[in-house]
């Protein structure tokens, strides 16, 4: 989901990270996946998946849209452990406010249309136009950046300018939103966000039939060759077929699994004792989204006032959220990211520490309308626990726990609609920063990324001195310093990491590299 943009996994290699963001140039040998030749005497890979709001990557805002976008739209470059690959770049040089891309040869449009730099420009000029209103824009370019794309087909270059630095850029055009679309698409974009824009594919496979909410079907284009560089040896081969059905119950979905009707499929932390080593069976753990209790500061709201929030946060026992959703699996965040992740600090003396009596003494009688993602836990089972705590303290709490499209549609689209979510973050860049985006700038209905419209001057500060840091050190130093402050001010709570959970039948694998969480790599091994 995001569970939009929000639903991570590890960045594994902060010194490769730092070395591009320090402007280094990284090229990549650009030839074919490792795991594409040969033949396989299964050709279809049968996977779940989430119900998509559309096939526009630019447009992307839940997990199932980040997922089919990988397959039909290459980035510039890739996530791989060890840090970033070529995708359809081979080579890159970047300083704090510019990048430029050297474009690989071999990449083709599914019409057949060369992708060249004129032709990335084409789509990243679309993706930047505030009419498109990319969900990521602020993740990618930095908030309220100006963006310049120029192209120069003569030496296949790209080059990206920036008004003011973003150390977070190369990193985020790794993201699926910001996948190449060939002219075809953008000479209709309707066609395009229903994924029958013929020829606006510049990744490796087309949308060949679909049944809304039901089941999506896709084939691997014959000619394709812009397999990206990667450095991790990837077993198996790729599928001719990916067929994604919806299965949003695990329980469900572990049993199409077992029974043989699907291959790869996502469950939850109960359901591994059922697959790992069992017949043959799997299962694939990966670190992914971080949850955390986000507020709807508006003025006149229930948590407009800093006391009731910080009171929220004395109700909810962290440890018992974490046993709720993941079985003790996940792992307890404090800063709204995982432990790994660069810059972040795992100390937890910033929390407000567990207080029931002094919650109840602020929360007793107010009115609270609590809405989260049915992924927050087995059938939302994390919602129901926040419900629970903050009723025991005298709250009186009305739940919404409903599906990811439709949470993102309150959440996102309803700003007086709610008052408090459990927030499933998909951290795609892999840091510290790409969370505080959510408080800072301007609110979603502005055109900004601050969904509860939060106040906070020193965050604000201290977020503006990290994005314009030229050094790691100096980063790192301003965004454990903005993050303190959203912990400070009860902006938001942190509470856990909760982990992504794949059942493989026997000759099947799945992995995410480099804390790809939108790009999982399904082959078949047997």
């Amino acid at each position: 989901m995001r569970q939009t943009r929000t639903r991570a996994v590890p960045v594994t290699a902060a010194v490769a990270v730092t070395a591009v963001l320090a402007g280094c140039t990284t090229t990549g040998s650009t030839s074919g996946d490792p795991s594409s030749g040969g033949a396989a005497a299964v050709t279809k890979i049968r996977t779940t998946i989430d119900v998509p709001a559309g096939f526009d990557p630019a447009k992307a805002l839940s997990l199932p849209d980040y997922q089919l976008a990988r397959n039909s739209y290459d980035t510039l470059v890739r996530k791989d452990d060890g840090g970033l690959v070529g995708g359809l770049a081979t080579q890159w040089k970047n300083t704090p406010t510019s990048a430029t891309f050297t474009l690989r040869t071999d990449a083709t449009c599914a019409d057949g249309t060369p992708i060249t730099p004129s032709v990335v420009k084409g789509s990243l000029d679309r993706y930047v136009d505030p009419k498109t209103a990319a969900p990521d824009l602020p993740t990618v370019f930095g908030p309220g950046n100006k963006v310049k794309v120029s192209a120069d087909d003569a030496a296949r270059t790209v080059k990206i300018t920036l008004a003011r630095p973003w150390g977070d850029m190369i990193t985020g055009l790794s993201i699926a939103s910001t996948g190449i679309v060939c002219p075809a698409g953008l000479k209709d974009l309707k066609a395009l966000a229903a994924g029958k824009a013929k020829g606006s594919q510049s990744g490796p496979y087309l949308l060949h039939k679909s049944q809304s909410g039901v089941s999506y079907s896709y084939t691997l284009r014959p000619e394709y060759k812009a397999w990206p560089a990667w450095r991790t040896k990837i077993p198996g081969k790729v599928a001719a077929t990916m067929e994604y059905l919806v299965s949003p119950d695990p329980t469900a979905t572990g049993n199409l699994v077992t029974s043989g009707q699907l291959d790869i499929g996502k469950i939850d932390a109960s359901g591994i004792p059922r697959f790992d080593g069992v017949n043959g069976q799997s299962v694939s753990v990966s670190r992914f989204s971080d949850f955390y209790l986000l507020f709807n500061e508006r003025p006149g709201t229930v948590f407009a006032d800093v006391a009731t929030r910080r009171a929220v946060a004395q109700a909810v026992d962290r440890a018992a959220f974490t046993k709720v959703v993941s079985k003790d699996t996940g792992e307890p965040s404090t800063m709204f990211v995982q432990k790994s992740t660069p810059c972040n600090d795992p100390g937890s003396s910033s929390l407000v520490p567990t207080d029931k009596a002094a919650a109840a003494d602020v929360l007793k009688g107010k009115k609270i309308r609590l809405v989260g993602p049915q992924v927050v836990g087995p059938a939302g089972a994390g919602n129901q626990y926040i419900q629970e705590a903050l009723r025991a303290a005298g709250a009186d709490v009305t739940l919404a726990n409903v599906d990811v499209g439709a949470w993102v549609g309150t959440v996102f689209g309803k700003p007086d609609a709610w008052d408090l979510t459990v927030f499933a973050d998909l951290n795609f860049l892999g840091t510290l920063a790409n969370p505080l985006g959510h408080f800072v700038g301007p609110t979603v209905p502005e055109g900004g990324g601050n969904l509860g419209a939060v106040k906070n001057p020193a965050l604000d500060k201290a977020f503006a001195q990290g994005a314009e840091a030229t050094t790691e050190k100096a980063r790192c130093a301003a965004y454990q310093k903005a993050a303190k402050a959203v912990i400070s001010q009860v902006d938001a709570v942190p509470l856990v990491n909760d982990p992504f959970i794949y059942a493989l039948r026997k000759g099947f694998s799945a992995q995410m590299l480099g804390g790809s969480l939108d790009d999982p790599i399904l082959r078949i091994t047997g």
